[in-house]
């Protein structure tokens, strides 16, 4: 612990602790700042954090692409609204950090409700907090996730949710003028209990449960994810028995913004009439193939164009003429390898586009841009659900742990929005002078693109940071150095510092009940107002015999825990079984020592 006002920059990212500097060859300890926070001092010397653990817990590398205080200004909205609880008192758990475990514990198959937690608390646990703390059990943390809804969680991930490269960058897809994202599902194993079987259903089987059933309950993921940067753009969730253009229709209706200038690409189990229209009305454009059971007849006179184009069309359901939905089909010949490698078989492919102008969408543009929707989604989800495998009893496998269909509505929430929030740092790594560095030593000096980035590596490097969080995502050893001014203090005070008070007004179990209890207030000069208080109490080996509530009685002489007789001294060959046992206390204690009513 060192005083904020005694730090000092002195350039290359090195901060001192006083003015004097250490000399060469002079033996000088490195630390790292953790947390800011004031100090509460003892009347034994002994200098405490004067704040609350829980508010100062972060995501580290992924809380400075979401933005700091960007999960409390959901949970206040959420508090104002009536979704979530107010709480009078601090607890061991706050709202904010329930939202933070479980981003964590979704980046962390691996680990249990504790284990989890405890990474994410990290060095911050090492602190001495004036309130004490520590990490909770499994069942607490349960108690608590039940309490936040699943649509708080969403809102995390709307937050979160969006482009990471820019449409100039050479990852990103272009397609008259602009850019493109791909539109696509996924199903996500679930644990077997009968609460998700009843509630989400499988696929792959016609029982739904009983033994002819598939081995998990599944929930189904529809997501709009963009080419450049692999970001997710939105997402919505649904049943295993829910149709992937139902779910996406849903997603047009909601979200109409994420599809508006966009050209949204998907396979041939997405075309239809009103899936299309949705998207046209909202401002979109797609790029879609459909099957050969699809009919699209030419237009009259032929309909072909000099790019080798044709404009046809789509029925309607409602069968009218003046309803139909006008595209342009592309064909082209993919060759594909036999099965004994020699010979060599050809397929059409017909792919239709809504934009008409070939002048401005090519033909060859055309397909050109179907094929990069499979690095878009199929490769974001692969990479999601083949890194992050193995949470509860699985060893193998994408299963989200939770048992309840509404904790795994909260946790699919939270495993989209954590994912995001590692490719949001990789994206942001390109834009550093590693990389601008690594683009130098090429023969080409070409840039990094984010294709060439490794999401497990990120993955990994996330976690780590966790662990080594400071106090808000966007300290620095420069700013932290600044405190050393009236005006620059002042204004980290009030970035950094709990806006609760600790000592909230609360009627006490049960209050010191000591004579000798007294307190002292003092205030710690020279910085921020902080208030100390130090209790001189009385030492006992046992508990209080006068309990609030019940009759006062002298304590027999001689009967006491502290002026007891010793025990004569055992020997060999005595009965000990007649001795009666000492009275099982399970009476409990606060922190002042005093029994709890």
């Amino acid at each position: 612990m060192v005083r904020a006002a005694g730090l000092r920059a002195h350039g290359g990212g090195t901060v001192t602790a006083g003015d004097a500097l250490p000399s060469a060859g002079e033996l000088a300890v490195f630390c790292r700042p953790v947390v800011m926070a004031p100090a509460a001092v003892r009347r034994d010397g002994t200098v405490l954090a004067d704040a609350w653990l829980p508010d100062l817990v972060r995501l580290g590398e992924l809380e400075r692409h979401l933005g700091d205080g960007v999960i409390e200004a959901i949970v206040g909205k959420a508090l104002e609204e009536g979704r979530l609880k107010t709480r009078q008192r601090r607890r061991i758990m706050s709202y904010p950090l329930v939202i933070r475990l479980m981003i964590a514990m979704a980046l962390t198959p691996d680990a249990s409700y504790c284990e989890s937690l405890a990474r994410l608390a990290g060095l911050l646990a090492d602190v001495p907090f004036a309130l004490q703390w520590h990490v909770p059990t499994g069942k607490v943390i349960t108690g608590w996730r039940v309490l936040v809804p699943a649509d708080v969680m969403e809102s995390v991930f709307w937050e979160a949710a969006g482009p990471l490269i820019g449409d100039g960058e050479r990852s990103a897809v272009i397609l008259a003028g602009m850019a493109v994202c791909a539109a696509d599902g996924m199903l996500v194993n679930l644990a077997d209990t009968p609460e998700n079987r009843a509630m989400f259903g499988c696929t792959g089987t016609a029982a739904q449960d009983g033994e002819g059933a598939a081995p998990f309950p599944q929930l189904r993921i529809v997501a709009l994810t963009a080419r450049a940067g692999r970001a997710m753009l939105g997402a919505i969730l649904g049943s295993a028995q829910a149709g992937e253009q139902t779910l996406l229709k849903r997603l047009v209706k909601r979200r109409p913004d994420l599809f508006a200038g966009r050209v949204t690409c998907f396979d041939r189990n997405f075309p239809g009439h009103e899936l299309i229209t949705a998207i046209l009305d909202a401002g979109g454009h797609v790029v879609a193939r459909v099957s050969a059971t699809v009919a699209l007849p030419l237009e009259p006179g032929g309909g072909w164009l000099p790019d080798g184009s044709r404009l046809t069309w789509l029925n309607a359901p409602s069968g009218k003429k003046q309803d139909r939905l006008p595209v342009r089909a592309a064909e082209h010949n993919a060759v594909l390898p036999s099965g004994d490698g020699q010979e060599e078989v050809s397929e059409t492919c017909t792919v239709i586009t809504t934009l008409l102008d070939h002048a401005a969408a090519p033909a060859d543009a055309v397909r050109e841009t179907y094929l990069t929707r499979w690095s878009a989604s199929e490769t974001t989800f692969g990479e999601d659900k083949t890194t992050i495998t193995g949470a509860g009893n699985r060893t193998s496998g994408p299963v989200l742990r939770s048992g309840s269909p509404r904790l795994v509505i909260q946790e699919a929430w939270a495993w989209l929005a954590g994912t995001q929030l590692v490719r949001a740092s990789a994206a942001a790594v390109l834009r550093t002078g590693a990389a601008a560095a690594r683009a130098l030593r090429r023969k080409d000096n070409t840039p990094v693109t984010a294709d060439e980035e490794s999401f497990t590596a990120v993955w990994r490097h996330a976690i780590r940071s966790m662990t080594s969080s400071q106090v808000t995502a966007t300290s620095s050893l420069e700013a932290i150095a600044a405190a050393g001014d009236a005006a620059a203090r002042a204004a980290l005070h009030t970035l950094n510092v709990p806006g609760r008070q600790r000592h909230s007004k609360r009627a006490q179990k049960a209050g010191p009940k000591f004579r000798h209890a007294t307190a002292t207030k003092r205030t710690v000069t020279g910085k921020p107002q902080v208030t100390v208080f130090a209790a001189r109490l009385l030492l006992t080996r046992g508990r209080s015999r006068n309990p609030p509530g019940r009759r006062k009685r002298p304590a027999r002489r001689g009967r006491g825990p502290w002026n007891r007789a010793p025990s004569p001294p055992r020997h060999a060959g005595q009965n000990h079984a007649r001795t009666p046992a000492a009275a099982p206390r399970n009476q409990t204690q606060d922190r002042h020592g005093a029994p709890e009513r």
